[in-house]
């Protein structure tokens, strides 16, 4: 044996892969190391012996049919084949030559065993996951679905794979899904969430994950997970509306609603708020409980008292309590105070609804003295019919008598005096009982109001009031009972100047407003009531006065609104009262 043919010898006994080489006629020329121990067979029972008589098994298996390709068309062939009677996966190369064939081959079972369970494991997974997983081309057409696809859509895996995603996709939804495929189809995952058709024609809400299938550093198609979330959706669209529900109830509601975090800030604020107390929503949002302008001082006691119940988890119902409003009036309300709870039932916030009821109070209240006015008039009616005869006999007995005892004429004079007053309150009860405008004609208020100044300066003079007049240049006449009024402005200046013992400044101005409104307006230094006085004012009998009857304030009060007037009062203790009565130009 030459040397070169030893060192091929020496180079194929060394090489990992079996090798062996056969003649024409199919037997072994040559087998090396490695072939005898993958074959499990000697050397010596192989060479000279033919290949097919020694592996009879093999003349149905690829080796055969590959063997016989390689020598006819003297082609090499690469293949791999399961050796049933060895138990084994073999690779194998197998070049011809003008001799004969030569046979690289190598044990890969455990390499199949492992690719075959790794196929197995994804198998598994694609076939048994949950969730909808399915694979395109790269022109979105189905090429794999598992069961869980067949069931989210109501399609079958032959129906899948004769179309593309695009059928499948609620129409609204089309443009972004194509967008967010192609742009998976481009390399780039992408999570998104859209809307699929079932096959029934219902809609079906869809998470979906797109990845691109990279082979050799080439993306071939896409890998596609897709997870129903209907339910959710559903559920999460419900929630959405009966936010926006709850949203519009606090929006839209008619009182002041305010939404605290269990810290105690401001975290919601109605328009109703805005307009009831004149803050605007930015400048309330994010303050604390006790910063908020709508508390008075007087009342944090009691909002410490609400906050502990309502934390409690106990509700505040209708407290009627005061809140304060930007321009610093005092509104009478209706607290309610309810906590707001979380999914686990734990308080993180309440809810405050503040209704407005001063007018409502006002109403009461008004009509409360209109009862009183109203038994006061039948009252007063009847007394002054009951009184007035007899008071009429006496003054006439009275004066007859006077003519004759000279004697006593001063103690005639005072009887009569006093009748006087008695007739004059009578009066004053008859107006209360019927104060009806009886004669209205066109009056120039200047006049009639110099006319009753003219009359109380004397009074003035002798208590030291000066009584200046700022009266708008011009004759201005309203539609009125002269007599009335005159007794309304008698009534409101006698007022200020006993008001005044120490003498002062009484200023009255009449000015026009808003053409078609007159403003007669008094102001005087005295020494002005209290808010509790101010409030007390106007009920029946109710006076301040050593003497007074307490009907002069309700008689000018009520003749002011026959003549569809208005009548507001200011007052301070030690700075005076001012009284505006507005009455209309046009009848």
């Amino acid at each position: 044996m030459n040397t070169r043919l030893e060192d091929t010898y020496e180079i194929l006994e060394r090489i990992t892969d079996g090798f062996f080489a056969v003649d024409k006629l199919w037997n072994f020329t040559y087998v090396n190391k490695e072939a005898t121990r993958l074959l499990f067979c000697s050397r010596d029972n192989l060479i000279g012996k033919n290949v097919w008589q020694e592996f009879p098994e093999a003349v149905k298996l690829q080796f055969y049919e590959k063997y016989h390709k390689a020598i006819k068309e003297q082609v090499p062939v690469i293949f791999d084949d399961y050796f049933s009677p060895l138990k084994k996966w073999f690779n194998v190369r197998a070049y011809p030559s003008s001799n004969g064939l030569t046979v690289y081959f190598r044990d890969v079972t455990l390499e199949r065993m492992e690719k075959t369970e790794k196929e197995q494991h994804y198998k598994s997974l694609f076939q048994h996951n949950p969730d909808a997983v399915f694979s395109f081309d790269l022109n979105g057409n189905y090429l794999s679905v598992n069961p869980a696809m067949e069931q989210l859509l109501g399609y079958s895996e032959e129906e899948y794979l004769q179309q593309s995603f695009v059928p499948l996709v609620y129409e609204d939804d089309m443009e972004r899904t194509v967008q967010h495929y192609n742009i998976a189809a481009s390399g780039t995952t992408q999570r998104y969430q859209t809307k699929a058709i079932h096959k029934n024609g219902s809609i079906i809400y869809v998470d979906v994950t797109n990845m691109p299938i990279i082979i050799n550093d080439e993306v071939v198609g896409v890998y596609g997970i897709a997870k129903d979330i209907t339910s959710r959706k559903k559920s999460d669209e419900a929630l959405t509306a009966k936010t926006q529900q709850l949203e519009s109830f606090i929006e839209n509601n008619g009182d002041a609603i305010l939404i605290f975090s269990i810290q105690g800030n401001v975290i919601q604020v109605n328009k109703a708020f805005e307009d009831t107390f004149g803050w605007a929503k930015q400048e309330i949002l994010d303050l604390k409980l006790y910063q908020l302008p709508i508390i008075p001082s007087e009342a944090f006691d009691e909002v410490r008292k609400f906050e502990a119940e309502v934390k409690n988890g106990h509700h505040v119902i209708r407290a009627e309590t005061t809140r304060l409003r930007r321009n610093g009036s005092i509104l009478n309300v209706l607290l309610s105070m309810s906590p707001i709870k979380d999914a686990n039932d734990k308080i993180d916030g309440w809810s405050v609804i503040i209704k407005n009821i001063t007018e409502w109070k006002k109403s009461q209240e008004m009509l409360q003295n209109t009862e009183k006015l109203s038994i006061a008039g039948q009252l007063a009616a009847g007394i002054a019919h009951e009184i007035r005869n007899p008071i009429t006999a006496i003054k006439g007995f009275i004066q007859l008598i006077n003519l004759n005892i000279d004697d006593y004429k001063e103690y005639f004079s005072i009887m009569s005096s006093e009748i006087q007053r008695i007739e004059q309150i009578l009066s004053e009860l008859l107006i209360l009982a019927k104060p009806q405008v009886s004669k209205l004609e066109q009056k120039e208020i200047n006049v009639l109001l110099n006319q009753v100044i003219t009359l109380l300066d004397t009074q003035a003079i002798l208590n030291n009031v000066e009584i200046v007049t700022e009266f708008q240049p011009g004759a201005t006449y309203i539609h009125c009972d002269e007599n009335q009024l005159k007794q309304v402005f008698i009534n409101f200046i006698k007022n200020a100047i006993e008001a005044m013992p120490k003498g002062g400044q009484l200023v009255i101005q009449i000015r026009k407003v808003n053409h078609d409104k007159l403003n007669v307006h008094f102001k005087d230094e005295g020494v002005g009531m209290s808010k509790e006085t101010l409030s007390k004012l106007g009920r029946p009998f109710y006076t301040t006065k050593d003497k007074g009857t307490g009907l002069g304030y309700m008689i000018s009060k009520k003749i002011i609104e026959n003549h569809f007037g208005e009548l507001y009062i200011i007052s301070e203790p030690l700075k005076g009262t001012t009284i505006d009565v507005f009455l209309p130009l046009k009848p």
